[in-house]
């Protein structure tokens, strides 16, 4: 006789009428973890969406109640002052590199002037209470501690009502690049050195470890971390000297 070789279906018959239970052991787990992980990604782009309106919405507070005229040195080529906070009467741009002229592309948003100019000159290029706010956002990490310090005394000159810096929370390496050597971080700024002078300090960006160069989320999944970040931003906002960057305001 021919052994029957064939694979039996050893599973238990259910009786009629009983409901099969899914989900059970032997199921695999790929599906409910994709589905588990589809929901983090959603869940941490809300979050994401809500920590980006978040920090707007603090520079919107900072700016528009009352400042009809803002200068903003390392204004970039993205206009991201202008992209957060819509509005400003009149604004002005500084820096080694501004906007090529309109030529017919869709471009970013644009200030109303762009000076073309290294920041450390700017007490030489305008005068005192010229403007009501002066910002300097993702800069002053960029300059060595003692031009930063002359830096901060020339913007609270200029600036009549407000000086808004947003910059880390300490020393965050990040090198050059081939096609800018000035994205080196050349100095480190703290909490304690801002509230010396008076500032009004908030932590941005949730908890410091869990971010490095570029704020980049430090470990894998990074969905996951952040989401971590996320959630741990209702906590450093008021305890900045644990958070991964400062939004540092003075009235003057």
């Amino acid at each position: 006789m021919v052994p029957d070789l064939s694979v039996k279906d050893s599973s238990p018959t259910e009786p009629a009428g009983v409901p099969t239970v899914r989900g059970g052991a032997g199921t695999s787990p790929w599906p409910m973890l994709a589905r588990m992980s589809g929901f983090v990604r959603d869940l941490g782009q809300r979050f994401l969406n809500a920590r980006e309106d978040d920090y707007a919405e603090h520079l919107r507070q900072l700016i528009l109640p009352d400042c009809s005229s803002v200068l903003d040195l390392g204004c970039g080529m993205e206009g991201a002052l202008l992209h957060r906070v819509a509005g400003i009467p009149h604004s002005v741009g500084v820096d080694l590199h501004t906007p090529a002229p309109y030529n017919g592309k869709p471009e970013p948003r644009r200030h109303d002037e762009y000076h073309r100019l290294d920041v450390r000159t700017i007490a030489d290029h305008f005068p005192a209470d010229s403007y009501d706010c002066v910002v300097a956002s993702d800069l002053i990490e960029h300059l060595e501690k003692t031009e930063g310090s002359d830096l901060l005394d020339a913007m609270e000159r200029i600036a009549s009502k407000r000086v808004i810096v947003f910059t880390p929370n300490g020393y965050l390496y990040q090198p050059a690049t081939p096609d800018n050597p000035f994205q080196e971080h050349l100095s480190g700024w703290r909490v304690g050195e801002f509230v010396e002078r008076g500032y009004r300090v908030i932590g941005i960006n949730g908890w410091k470890p869990l971010r490095t160069t570029y704020a980049q989320i430090r470990w894998r999944p990074s969905n996951f971390w952040e989401l971590a970040s996320l959630l741990t931003q209702g906590i450093t906002e008021s305890r900045p000297r644990f958070a991964f960057q400062l939004l540092c305001s003075l009235d003057v």
